[in-house]
């Protein structure tokens, strides 16, 4: 049975009573609202930023036509407004140097449906601003959480604000990323993020700043109705992309972590910051420094890039509070899977939450983390695998089959329905965690058995130049 909202012609399923508090307001927090809400869940969202922003540059969830098909057909309107978003890159590798490699490799007539492709990323928070905010989710800004606790003779659980105010719900969901209090009643132990040993230049301003620059103007010239232009430039522990489109110019320069970096998104560089980094390595293609030079003041974040080893225990002991997103499992940018695996998330727990009732939330996040977690971690993996193909590159089999640099997503990623996955499995888990019988996860790389895994042991790989091998199709 379904029922009609007034504000929208989103379709809700049976009303469960379920009250959930997500904490955070970006990518994985608004997803998960919508699709909470969708599934007949009472959803409001507290944000600690004082309004809404998109973070800066850009991601690659999974292939827009197969993202469409699994969840956004499922909420009027959204599949036009996505397809808006989607950037149509011809993408060129090179050497930092500017040597081509290979390229351009267009996705024109390709299979839409495998090729992962890059998204606006403040565009695309946008509209899920305002998708939840024409639903009538509540968000309320400005309420930076400082604690979170559950009171199980009450069936409770809440937040703490600077403030001192609580906000209590049935669940409460921590999407507030890598840094959250969530940890403290998740984990026994003060489980601290490590870094990775990288941070990451970023930055978006207009295309038509960057082409004021004569050069520029010149070398990355765009056809009407043509592709984006997408450069990628790969060097030993590092590499930096070049993404333009007609309206906008996204550079990212990953780097070794000098130990300047801001483990936040509120720090704020200007070029002749970046610069100078460059001025100490190698030599650099000109493109690269004059899109760098084109870059307005004071707009260049440098992030720290941090990570946890994977852990299987995202709920609190009591399941009324869960972990979603980069709060439960942090990924490398090279894995172009942080952002699918939040959004899976979402789609994943709002299920749950329908089949268990309010009367077992409890058992919905233990069913949800059981059928995540192996999956989760195989991609947090298989990003590493793929920065070390970019961070120690055979340049001489690159001059050769430089298509083998594009970066790799999986099928198993690519065409995973978390929904229907759930559906599928909610029974055979609920029986083998509350009765022990046998089931297996079958959303992770086929014919992979998963094994436990540290990033202290694929840094160690790393660093002795070993190749990391495991069996399965993962790519």
């Amino acid at each position: 049975m379904h029922e009609s909202n007034e504000h929208a012609d989103l379709p809700r399923e049976r009303l469960s009573g379920i009250d959930v508090l997500i904490v955070g307001a970006g990518l994985g927090g608004l997803n998960a609202a919508v699709e909470l809400y969708r599934q007949g869940h009472n959803v409001r969202l507290i944000e600690a930023k004082s309004q809404m922003e998109g973070l800066v540059g850009m991601f690659r969830p999974r292939p827009p036509e197969m993202l469409i098909k699994i969840q956004f057909n499922n909420w009027p309107g959204m599949a036009e407004k996505y397809r808006q978003l989607i950037y149509r890159p011809a993408l060129s590798m090179y050497k930092t140097n500017g040597e081509k490699l290979g390229g351009p490799f267009s996705i024109k007539g390709v299979d839409r449906t495998t090729i992962p492709t890059p998204i606006s990323r403040p565009k695309l928070i946008s509209f899920l601003y305002d998708y939840v905010t024409i639903l009538g989710i509540s968000i309320t800004f400005g309420k930076r959480v400082i604690d979170y606790y559950e009171i199980l003779e009450t069936g409770t659980a809440g937040v703490v604000t600077e403030e001192s105010e609580r906000f209590e719900a049935d669940l409460v969901i921590a999407a507030d990323g890598i840094g959250s209090k969530s940890w403290s009643i998740v984990s026994s132990s003060n489980v601290k993020p490590k870094s990775s040993g990288f941070a990451s230049y970023r930055v978006a301003y207009p295309t038509k700043l960057a082409f004021e620059n004569p050069l520029l103007a010149k070398e990355l010239a765009l056809e009407e109705g043509g592709d984006d232009i997408c450069r990628v430039y790969l060097g030993t522990n590092k590499h930096a992309i070049i993404l333009i489109s007609p309206e906008t110019t996204t550079w990212i320069y990953q780097h070794k972590d000098d130990g300047t970096a801001a483990e936040s998104w509120s720090r704020f560089l200007d070029a002749d910051d970046v610069l100078k980094t460059l001025d100490k390595e190698d030599e650099w293609d000109q493109i690269f420094i004059e899109v760098i030079k084109q870059t307005p003041p004071k707009s260049i974040v440098d992030y720290k890039i941090m990570w946890r080893d994977p852990n299987n225990k995202w709920a609190s002991d009591g399941g009324l509070v869960i972990q979603l997103g980069d709060c439960a499992h942090s990924f490398l940018p090279t894995s172009a899977n942080g952002a699918t695996q939040a959004m899976e998330d979402g789609i994943s727990i709002a299920a749950c939450l329908k089949l268990a009732g309010k009367q077992s939330i409890p058992l919905a996040t233990r069913v949800h983390t059981h059928l995540r977690f192996m999956r989760v971690s195989c991609a947090q993996r298989g990003g590493f695998k793929n920065r070390e193909k970019w961070h120690h590159t055979d340049f001489d089999e690159a001059r050769k089959h430089p298509e083998k640099l594009v970066m790799q997503v999986g099928r198993w990623i690519n065409l995973h329905d978390p929904e229907k996955y759930v559906y599928e499995n909610w029974t055979k888990c609920v029986n083998y965690l509350l009765g022990g019988s046998k089931f297996e996860n079958t959303n992770i790389p086929p014919g992979y058995t998963y094994k436990p895994w540290t990033i202290d042991q694929l840094l160690n790989a790393a660093e002795e130049e070993r190749e990391i091998e495991d069996e399965g199709d993962w790519f």
